[in-house]
């Protein structure tokens, strides 16, 4: 099999290229972008500086797909710190021609470094050669593999919605009790809300991040308003 050497900015800053087997112990999910990327000017291209609001961390994406995967990963209770292309695969294939590979995401996830891919909208050969080097290089690095692809219609519309209330900072534990106590039963959350004596617009956004931390659930398959049908989430018994 090729040599693959992993290509990253460590925490001091350096530029660093070293094999896969020597990267085992490489906090990964603790440095920065080998490279930011920008947005150039007359070219269909996004830019985002998503915040984490797991761990506060800011994820530089490079498309909106990333952006969606980037969400999919904030709402897991299981990912602790993450970032965003923080190392390339280089290696040569077997015509002698330069090859890389830039995972979208590395992650620190039930006690274990995951390298997170997005496929493309079409998978080709070119995928799926890289995802073999990428194989071979996590079995050296003792890494896990996660193909990640963002959601897709009602699923991102729901996702969308909920990120935008993901932020924990400023909200009143008092008011997140009282409305997790309104939905005794399912019940539309808009009655929840009343019933809590909240009003109306703070009541509904508490509500959305409260199913973002998984303290209410709703059907995802279903578009979420302000009618949809929300429970309280079971309570996880101790191990």
């Amino acid at each position: 099999m090729v040599e693959v050497i992993v290509a990253y900015v460590d925490q001091f800053g350096r530029q660093r290229e070293l094999p896969a087997a020597r990267v085992r112990r490489v906090r990964f999910e603790e440095l920065s972008a080998l490279e930011v990327p920008v947005a150039y000017p007359g070219r269909s291209s996004f830019v985002t500086h998503a915040w984490a609001s797991a761990t506060g961390q800011r994820l530089d994406c490079a498309s909106l797909r990333q952006q969606q995967v980037g969400m999919l990963l904030d709402r897991d209770p299981d990912v602790a710190l993450r970032s965003a292309g923080p190392l390339e695969l280089r290696w040569h294939d077997d015509r002698g021609r330069a090859a890389r590979l830039r995972p979208a995401f590395v992650a620190w996830r039930r006690e274990r470094r995951e390298v997170i891919c997005i496929p493309p909208e079409e998978p080709d050969g070119r995928w799926r050669a890289g995802q073999a080097v990428l194989a071979h290089a996590a079995a050296q690095a003792d890494w896990h593999v996660r193909v990640l692809a963002p959601p897709t219609g009602v699923e991102l519309d729901n996702l969308q919605l909920l990120y935008a209330a993901r932020d924990p900072r400023g909200r009143d534990p008092q008011q997140a009790r009282r409305l997790v106590q309104a939905f005794t039963a399912p019940r539309p959350i808009r009655a929840a809300v009343r019933a809590a004596g909240l009003p109306r617009l703070t009541g509904i956004d508490l509500a959305y991040h409260l199913i973002w931390q998984h303290r209410l659930c709703i059907d995802a398959g279903r578009q979420l308003t302000s009618t949809s049908t929300a429970w309280t989430a079971p309570v996880q018994e101790a191990p």
